[in-house]
């Protein structure tokens, strides 16, 4: 009887499930680790959300210790240099986030980027919108965050273009800063809707769902289980058919 149920996988089905089967539970534990992450995230903005406005006079703030809180930062818009960051949809429109540099306090060579709001892009790409403002000293009252991300990040997406304001696809720091001629912190202020020189500002915090991150972990899992069942089935069914096949 037992002769009848040996384990005999053929070599492709072996091979199929070396390769599947770690690439199945490694993606399922990368879901549940972007799952924690999420929750972190949850956390933290819970956390600040209520917190008092931290006033950012020099660059030695990190990201990690303003993201989501409420911030206040003394200087002077550079008016004459700002980018406009594309690809920004709101309510179904195409536009830009405008950011304009806020040269901090007491710092010659040292600027914030300050996201005023949305803008449309309008009927003729070539022609950019109008985004001026008085160059006035003042405080700037709003929420530190990150820079978005791109899904997909092309060649030259960080390059602004020529002229001002420059258009860029992708606000990254070290780029910017040698467009600017002076360093820029590694986060932006979303202005507060109260402030002046604004444009649309509805921000909301980017959507964060841990318990979809678990779903996709629970369907890799699913996988590698179902995929562990399928290759044991195949092992004795395989290994019956030879004894039904064999002379007596």
């Amino acid at each position: 009887m037992s002769a009848d149920y040996s384990f005999k996988p053929g070599w492709a089905a072996s091979a199929a499930v070396l390769v599947l089967l770690p690439a199945f539970v490694a993606l399922g534990n990368w879901q549940l680790r972007r799952a924690g992450e999420k929750e972190a995230l949850l956390a933290l903005l819970n956390e600040r959300s209520g917190a008092l406005a931290l006033p950012i006079a020099s660059g030695g703030i990190t990201l990690d210790q303003v993201r989501y809180r409420a911030v206040t930062v003394r200087g002077t818009y550079d008016a004459a240099h700002q980018i406009l960051l594309d690809n920004q949809i709101n309510q179904g429109l195409a536009g830009y986030h405008v950011l304009t540099p806020l040269r901090l306090e007491g710092y010659a060579d040292l600027a914030i980027l300050v996201n005023r709001g949305w803008v449309g892009i309008g009927p003729d790409r070539t022609r950019l919108p109008p985004v001026d403002m008085s160059p006035s000293s003042r405080e700037v009252h709003g929420i530190a965050e990150k820079f978005p991300a791109l899904a997909w990040r092309l060649r030259g997406a960080e390059i602004p273009t020529p002229g001002w304001p420059a258009v860029v696809q992708l606000a990254e720091p070290a780029a910017l800063s040698a467009r600017l001629g002076y360093s820029i912190l590694p986060y932006q202020v979303l202005l507060s809707p109260t402030e002046p020189q604004g444009y649309v500002r509805d921000w909301k915090p980017a959507q964060v769902d841990p318990g979809k991150n678990r779903g996709y972990a629970l369907q890799w899992f699913t996988f590698a289980a179902v995929l562990s069942i399928l290759f044991v089935w195949h092992g004795l069914g395989r290994s019956r058919t030879r004894k039904d096949t064999e002379p007596v």
